[in-house]
């Protein structure tokens, strides 16, 4: 009974420390919008990621891309303006559009993401250009 209640404690103070860890990274992770089968993956916190078949730019802060496609936009860079306020900059996988958005979180699984300035934010949606809105609600996963 004492090995299963010690046991029991160790597990809730691992899984209390993941979650504090966690709150400590809200720019870190995999958000998306299912309206428009969009999703953003970054780690501003830490050492970046690398975004699929664009290995060769090392790691970046991040991408926006979209469900059952490969096309992205890669975040070139990124400042955390607050606790809850980071700017970035993108540019699209070609390299022949580029803008500035802003992530805003809402809520602990709710984030806000707003184009500022620069070209419209476009994402491929059965063989013609999506056009997205300014500001896009994203849940994190």
């Amino acid at each position: 009974m004492k090995r299963l209640f010690l046991s029991l404690l160790t597990l809730s103070l691992f899984v209390g420390k993941i979650s504090a860890q966690d709150g400590n990274k809200p720019f870190a992770g995999y958000f998306f919008n299912n309206e428009y089968n969009i999703y953003l993956k970054i780690d501003l916190h830490g050492e970046g990621i690398e975004v699929p078949e664009h290995e060769m730019f090392g790691r970046l802060p991040g991408y926006l891309g979209k469900k059952n496609n490969n096309f992205y936009w890669v975040i070139t860079s990124s400042k955390i303006k607050s606790r809850k306020t980071v700017n970035m900059e993108m540019i699209n996988d070609y390299g022949s559009e580029d803008l500035s958005v802003s992530l805003t979180m809402k809520n602990d699984s709710t984030f806000v993401l707003k184009q500022l300035r620069g070209s419209d934010l476009k994402v491929p949606n059965k063989g013609k250009w999506l056009k997205l809105p300014s500001e896009i609600t994203l849940k994190k996963k």
